[in-house]
């Protein structure tokens, strides 16, 4: 096992019939993408890994993607897949770390004791030459019991108190640099242009190299080279809260585990005209 944070390849290979391992497939497209990341899982994953389906464990309630869910449909939803608290799950996606990330931050705001990604994801396992599989999973329920950690989730509310307070916590926002600065428009229809007041950059590709996360030294110069403060509370946020999982995992890797991620993030922000901005 790499680290308290990922796996490799040969690992995973080596344990993957273990019984307390379960394997996911957490990959989801970029509001850009209109892929179908289940029928790609159903055609090709690791043996005996399950889809987990970010835009379906979620809240759906409302209008905003992929929402955090409520306790009880995660408890079910991964109870069902045959989860427990105690199991080692090791998650991975199709892409480029993308969504991985969220997952990670998703198992570990509701409990999940061992939680590992699979470093360089389905692409890294197909280069080390280990076999994958196609069709469905299942594997017999279990119970997973939940143990909610909401003070990691920041709302609407909770940032306008922070900007109304002048609260000493830094806003630190995962999107790319031009849609940052309001140079280009969202890639979801009907947002405005720009980014939360006094937010700072630091696009989760910056963090990433092949599919893999740079080193805690690397990850420290960058924020800093961002205008971030490491020592300040800090919460993450990016176009609709999965990239700002990113940013969250790499900051609890460098030792920053009180990490707040704002989980409308921009796709709520940016949607509401009476919510101030900047450019």
């Amino acid at each position: 096992m790499k680290n308290e944070y990922f796996v490799s390849p040969q690992w995973l290979n080596e344990h993957l019939f273990d019984e307390n391992v379960v394997v996911v497939d957490a990959s989801a497209p970029m509001p850009t993408q209109s892929i179908d990341y289940h029928q790609l899982w159903l055609e090709k994953h690791i043996p005996g890994a399950q889809f987990f389906d970010l835009d379906k464990v979620a809240n759906l309630q409302t209008n905003l993607p992929h929402m955090l869910p409520e306790p009880e449909t995660f408890r079910q939803a991964v109870s069902d897949m045959g989860i427990s608290e105690n199991h080692l799950v090791v998650i991975y996606d199709q892409g480029n770390m993308f969504s991985a990330p969220r997952a990670w931050w998703t198992f570990n705001i509701f409990g999940a004791r061992h939680i590992r990604i699979l470093e360089g994801g389905l692409q890294g396992w197909q280069q080390a030459g280990y076999p994958t599989e196609s069709g469905k999973v299942a594997r017999t329920p279990d119970v997973f019991n939940v143990q909610f950690t909401p003070e990691k989730v920041c709302s609407q509310a909770q940032i306008l108190a922070a900007l109304h307070n002048h609260a000493p916590v830094q806003f630190i926002d995962a999107r790319a640099e031009d849609r940052f600065q309001a140079k280009v428009p969202e890639p979801r229809p009907g947002l405005r242009m720009g980014h939360l007041p006094g937010a700072k950059n630091v696009p989760w590709t910056a963090l990433i190299d092949h599919g893999r996360y740079k080193s805690a030294e690397e990850m420290a110069a960058i924020f800093r080279q961002q205008g971030v403060n490491l020592d300040q509370p800090m919460i993450t946020s990016c176009g609709s809260g999965m990239t700002a999982a990113v940013l969250a995992l790499g900051l609890d890797m460098m030792g920053h585990k009180e990490v707040k991620l704002y989980d409308g993030s921009w796709a709520e922000w940016g949607a509401d005209d009476s919510l101030p901005l900047e450019k």
